[in-house]
């Protein structure tokens, strides 16, 4: 190789990335919360428009999965290890996971609404936590988190009339 070609350490070659990478376990925790909060209500919903809200809880927490996945990589790959368990992640998490028992599909569309409003907001900062590290490749996944968030925020409301 040319002398003249400098080559990066690994991905997390400053301070800044493993910081980011820190962050982003966070906000893959609470991903993971809510992953365990959108099935609770899929199952313990009871109430008006309860198949409209199983359906698009089902839907949900199918994409939450796969996001799971793609953060936990995301985060290894700045070279930071990915929370190891459920009590891992609960100590990460910022979000209250779902009650015990049944849940009126009104509380759970709102509980849920709120919860995806937060992890948009969260994801926003830190979008500019991971620009601000020069680390594009997240920055650009947490952009498309917030769409995904808004998104389902928008569509849980509109369930509560």
């Amino acid at each position: 190789m040319p002398s003249d070609i400098k080559t990066k350490k690994g991905p997390a070659s400053n301070k800044a990335e493993a910081g980011v990478g820190a962050s982003l376990n966070g906000f893959l925790a609470d991903t993971y919360v809510l992953l365990a909060k959108t099935q609770a209500c899929h199952w313990n919903a009871k109430g008006p428009n309860f198949y409209g809200l199983h359906k698009l809880t089902e839907a949900q927490y199918g994409e939450l999965f796969e996001a799971i996945d793609e953060l936990a990589e995301r985060v290894r790959a700045l070279d930071v290890p990915a929370p190891g368990g459920l009590n891992a992640m609960l100590q990460l998490a910022k979000l209250e996971e779902a009650p015990d028992g049944l849940v009126s599909t009104v509380d759970a569309a709102r509980m849920l609404a709120e919860d995806n409003a937060t992890l948009a907001a969260r994801a926003s900062e830190l979008a500019e936590e991971a620009d601000d590290a020069g680390d594009q490749a997240t920055n650009d996944m947490l952009v498309a988190r917030i769409e995904v968030h808004e998104k389902a925020a928008w569509l849980l409301r509109s369930h509560l009339g």
